[in-house]
């Protein structure tokens, strides 16, 4: 556990060593060095990461969940950079207890340590209690709670145990999505602050397509913490968000004090009405889709309760530039293309929710089965790519390990043959994608994980930087 956060010999010699260890790996063109620097640090002192976040003057902040913990965790910074806060942040997104650790060093001095207002930390849900018990964590941002890597995780209630001892271990504050039931009902004994959606502006068209889907689907199932029974709903926005309640007894969705009403999204941007004590800001977030409104709603409760004002707030989200990966918008040899991480079933369908909108975009499809993607695919059966079959003719490129799996699951979602084309290897899928490109169309480039990093290193080759790379 943290204690006064005063420097030891030790400490000094291991942020030392762990950034002379990430300058070389920078300057050798070897990675990033958000990893390495960590593991070596907290050999030399496995004090460091302790005693270092005790020296910020408002603590440290953590997110978490299944889904959208890099981009709340940005969101978030770019808030609290317009609202004039210092802080240090693992923008890369190594959110392991070495990554963690490696980032808070890179923003250390090694003589007197770090100088900042808090510590923003993206934590890998495994990795929550790990982390608090080295470290006092103020305040826990739960994003959602999806199946993801269950031969990593197992299932989803082993993941809620997780994130639950994170926050009972320091009695964190609680900022839960109050529209996800596996979320708002953690951790019942400490304090809470709850976002969630109050209404979505639809189009015609979307209405009649929502009634035709089985909104089950991609549900994970729920239960009511007072008496098991499986809760229901008076409206459902994707998954298991939405308003919920028991049939059983009295227990519902708690009410969120900061809220997000009259939703609209498109293919780049959403536009909502962000509530905050009875008080409305017209926000911009220049991302598409309903899941990225919950993660600047996660980032906006975090911030309110850090003393951000709503102003900053709503710049903060305005200004917001994307990370690695993450809603990704990039021009490569003048043409325009946008990369999205798919990773589970929810996450997958709420990207293609957003390509869908895009009635010019041209799609790339990039499935690999490491260790770090998860080995086990059968999520692919469970994400709805059968909205894929409202781009008319449009060709649709598949690549990595598991292409030909893909170009199956493309087939069973109503894809004819004639519009797949499965290229494993990755470069080569890339350079056809760009080549087909006509004016006023878009490359909607869907990776798994390591697939992102191999992208990554291919754009390096052409001359293009990712964010955050």
């Amino acid at each position: 556990m943290a204690d006064d956060g005063k420097l030891t010999s030790s400490d000094h010699a291991a942020i030392l060593v762990a950034q002379l260890t990430a300058a070389t790996i920078r300057k050798l063109g070897l990675g990033l060095g958000s990893n390495l620097p960590g593991r070596l640090a907290r050999k030399v002192s496995p004090t460091v990461l302790s005693h270092l976040s005790s020296q910020t003057t408002r603590g440290v902040i953590a997110v978490t969940g299944t889904n959208g913990k890099s981009t709340t965790s940005g969101i978030l910074s770019s808030i609290l950079r317009t609202a004039g806060f210092t802080f240090a942040h693992n923008r890369q997104g190594a959110n392991l207890v070495t990554g963690i650790t490696a980032s808070l060093i890179e923003s250390s001095n090694w003589k007197t340590g770090i100088a900042a207002d808090l510590c923003l930390f993206e934590i890998d849900e495994a990795a929550l209690p790990v982390v608090a018990k080295e470290v006092k964590i103020n305040s826990v941002v739960v994003t959602n709670l999806f199946r993801d890597q269950l031969d990593r995780f197992g299932e989803l209630d082993t993941t809620a145990k997780l994130i639950n001892s994170g926050i009972n271990i320091n009695q964190s504050l609680a900022i839960l999505n109050s529209d996800d039931p596996n979320v708002s009902q953690l951790a019942p004994d400490v304090e809470h602050l709850f976002f969630g959606l109050e209404s979505v502006v639809q189009t015609a068209s979307e209405i009649a397509a929502d009634a035709t889907k089985d909104i089950s689907a991609n549900m994970e199932l729920s239960y009511c913490g007072k008496c098991g029974k499986e809760v229901s709903y008076t409206k459902v926005f994707y998954g298991q968000m939405g308003h919920w309640f028991c049939q059983g007894c009295d227990f519902k969705r708690p009410t969120p004090a900061i809220v997000a009403r009259d939703v609209e999204v498109s293919a780049t941007q959403s536009r909502f009405k962000l509530v905050i004590d009875g008080k409305v800001e017209e926000c911009v977030l220049p991302l598409p889709g309903l899941f990225n409104v919950y993660n600047a709603l996660a980032a906006a409760a975090a911030a309110h309760h850090l003393g951000a004002s709503r102003e900053a707030i709503r710049y903060g989200m305005k200004e917001y530039s994307t990370l690695f990966g993450r809603s990704e918008r990039m021009t490569i040899e003048g043409k325009s293309v946008i990369v999205q991480l798919i990773k589970n079933p929810a996450g997958a369908t709420q990207a293609l929710a957003s390509c869908v909108k895009d009635s010019k975009a041209k799609v790339l499809i990039a499935i690999n089965d490491n260790l770090a993607d998860g080995r086990d695919i059968s999520w692919l059966w469970d994400a709805d790519f059968e909205q894929l079959a409202s781009l008319d003719n449009a060709t649709m490129i598949v690549s990595g390990q598991r292409a030909e799996d893909m170009a199956v699951r493309l087939k069973y979602a109503g894809i004819s043959s004639e519009q797949i084309s499965t290229v494993p290897k990755l470069s080569q899928a890339l350079r056809q994608g760009i080549d087909s490109l006509k004016e006023g169309e878009t490359l909607w480039l869907m990776p798994t994980y390591t697939n992102l990093l191999d992208l990554q290193k291919i754009l390096k080759t052409m001359g293009y930087a990712m964010n955050c790379t």
